[in-house]
């Protein structure tokens, strides 16, 4: 309730898909693009509407920010880039119990300038890791417009009484990574977030 509160406050969201998410049984791996701190609080009130209430991995150095390190914990995120195998072993037996893991496909925060013609920065293929070793499946999301909320370097998201900016969400279809192979599933994954991203832009 306070994450959906926050979102309002800051911003209007709009969420399309695919269609039913249609798991196969299976763990789940959200994998995003990351353009703003504000997909957190827009990506938990997102995940918890339908019904995937995922621990997010947020990088290690935020867990130290007083209040913000304790907001992260409370809402069970997992500290990710400080001891990678631990975090890895995280993720994986969170998905064992049977609750999602949602992970930024860049891994930081990327600003305007550092992304490419599809809207990514770099990707990273740490999910890839998570998943095989989960056997679950990849479920890709697009986010345009958080940074309009809280942009690339500021300390802290814009409060606008009138205008509130427009964060799009779109959720696809799970990807199988199974029979693929790294560089196939990394590929296959960066492309449906980009798709999603230039179908919201």
């Amino acid at each position: 309730m306070f994450l959906r509160f926050v979102s309002r406050l800051f911003c209007r969201t709009r969420h399309t898909d695919d269609g039913p998410i249609d798991t196969l049984g299976r763990p789940v791996v959200v994998v995003a693009n990351h353009r703003s701190f504000f997909d957190v609080p827009v990506g938990f009130a997102l995940l918890e509407g339908l019904g995937l209430r995922a621990r997010i991995l947020v990088r290690a150095k935020y867990f130290d920010i007083p209040l913000v390190g304790r907001f992260l914990r409370s809402a069970g995120c997992i500290s990710a880039g400080s001891g990678w195998r631990e975090t890895i072993n995280t993720a994986v037996d969170t998905l064992a119990a049977g609750r999602p893991v949602a992970v930024m496909l860049e891994g930081r925060i990327v600003p305007p300038e550092k992304r490419d013609g599809s809207g990514l920065g770099k990707v990273r293929r740490g999910f890839l890791e998570i998943a095989r070793q989960a056997d679950a499946v990849v479920l890709p999301v697009g986010v345009v417009g958080s940074d309009d909320v809280w942009p690339s370097g500021s300390r802290f998201p814009r409060i606008r009484w009138r205008g509130r900016p427009l964060v799009q969400i779109h959720v696809g279809e799970v990807i199988c990574i199974d029979d693929l192979t790294n560089r196939e599933a990394l590929a296959a994954v960066r492309s449906a977030v980009a798709a999603h991203i230039s179908r919201l832009s």
